[in-house]
């Protein structure tokens, strides 16, 4: 017998009241997201107790492997798009086919780019401008990392999936667990203190490793016992292949949009490392720094598309536009009060994570420039993952080019020819700024025809 709390949840999420709906749901991600952003800031703050040379290492291994990260989320909004309205349309046996195809999906591409990865990432970290000093203990990291790759695409694909359902408390849960389970495990893998090994930078990537196979286990488990979404019959040939290239259409470019952030900020870490390991390791800094700044907006992000797909599902578009335009408006008055705070408490940050000046004056200021326009990126972020939801993933894409490549990288690189990483700091300000306006303008044009929240593909 099919499980009957999915559609209590889409009666919830299709009928109660929005602005308190979302805010519950949200509030739940949040915790999820909270743990897993703390996760990142706590890591960081481990590996710089190694050394400087340590801390430079995992800055220019987050874009690399948020890259990875961003490969999974594509798929991820894939599935999120397709089983959200099938949920909505009360298609519970085609939700389960859909997710069950992704997964096998999910794990045949993290294979392939694990060994892809395995056998170019010195070459990659070389071009992104790492050192000597600084490869070996990217190679340390690297060669365990890649070995849990798989389990790390299964764990997000399935996060993915329990959104896309409405179970926000279950993906909120995992997130928690896979958290606490990396906290509890760096501090003993990475200095070995009692029976434990001291294994620096390669406990901090076994940590990671350890934490993401018991959540993908765990999730696994509950999609297929309690949630049913797991089918463990194999379809025709020619049904998996249909059902992969509906996922792939919006997936692909979900994927490639993702890829783009992780992209820029490893050009823009090899432009930083113009200016020395001092600055990259201060610059690793402030991207995390930025995680825990859009937090709120990121649950947000995970939440929206939701709650639009289901409510498409169900046929009620205004309801889906109205929630869409009125996270738009919290996103920027939120990322206000968020900069705000981060100047209040500016000056113990940097010195947290660093005695070195130099490290401490990028730290600085990354923070008095960059947070100021999060509201503008906001925007950018909500239209993005609107946009996949609505199957114009395409546009989406285009949109984060153009924050990206067209605005946020060449503004970087002109700001810092003319005063520094100050100038390039103030250049991707800039770019952001522009982005979030232009996001805004065309995301009003599409939700203006009449039938525009339906689900076209473009």
């Amino acid at each position: 017998m099919i499980d009957t709390r999915p559609t209590e949840r889409t009666r919830r999420i299709t009928s109660e009241p929005i602005g308190p709906l979302l805010a519950r749901l949200t509030g739940t991600m949040i915790m999820g997201v909270i743990a897993m952003m703390t996760l990142g800031i706590v890591d960081t703050w481990f590996i710089s107790l190694l050394g400087t040379s340590q801390l430079a290492a995992i800055g220019f291994i987050i874009p690399v492997y948020m890259i990875f990260v961003s490969i999974a989320l594509g798929i991820g909004m894939g599935i999120s798009s397709i089983t959200s309205r099938l949920v909505g349309e009360a298609r519970h046996d085609a939700a389960a086919r859909y997710v069950t195809d992704a997964q096998i999906l999910a794990l045949l591409l993290s294979v392939i780019i694990a060994v892809l990865v395995a056998l170019s990432f010195k070459s990659i970290f070389s071009a992104m401008g790492a050192t000597d000093q600084v490869l070996p203990y990217i190679s340390e990291y690297m060669y365990v990392l890649i070995l849990g790759l798989p389990v790390i695409m299964i764990a997000v694909i399935c996060g993915n999936t329990f959104r896309a359902i409405g179970a926000m408390k279950t993906s909120a849960s995992m997130s928690t667990l896979m958290a606490l389970m990396n906290l509890a495990l760096d501090p003993l893998l990475i200095f070995g203190p009692g029976p434990f090994p001291e294994m620096g930078m390669k406990g901090a990537a076994l940590a990671s490793v350890i934490a993401a196979t018991t959540v993908a286990a765990v999730a696994v488990y509950i999609l297929a016992v309690r949630e049913k979404l797991l089918l463990f019959t194999l379809p025709r040939l020619r049904h998996i292949r249909e059902n992969w290239e509906e996922l792939l259409q919006i997936g692909v470019p979900a994927m490639l949009a993702n890829m783009m952030t992780p992209f820029a900020a490893a050009i823009m870490t090899a432009m930083i490392a113009g200016f020395g390991a001092e600055a990259v390791a201060g610059f690793g800094v402030g991207a995390r720094i930025e995680t825990i700044c859009l937090m709120v907006v990121f649950a947000l992000s995970a939440t929206l598309p939701m709650f639009i797909g289901q409510n498409l599902g169900a046929g009620k578009g205004e309801r889906a536009r109205q929630a869409l335009f009125g996270c738009l408006k919290f996103g920027i008055v939120f990322q206000v009060a968020v900069y705000l705070l981060l100047l209040a408490f500016s000056p113990w940050i940097a010195p947290a994570f660093s005695a070195d000046a130099e490290v401490i004056r990028v730290i600085n200021t990354f923070i008095y420039i960059l947070p100021l326009t999060y509201g503008a990126h906001s925007v950018v972020i909500l239209v993005m993952v609107s946009l996949n939801v609505m199957r114009r993933p395409r546009l989406g894409l285009f949109l984060i080019i153009i924050r990206l490549i067209a605005l946020y990288l060449p503004l970087a690189y002109i700001g810092g020819l003319i005063w520094g990483i100050t100038g390039m700091f103030a250049g991707a300000a800039t770019g952001n700024i522009i982005a979030g306006i232009i996001a805004y303008r065309v995301i009003k044009k599409v939700c203006a025809g009449e039938d525009s929240l339906l689900p076209v593909t473009a």
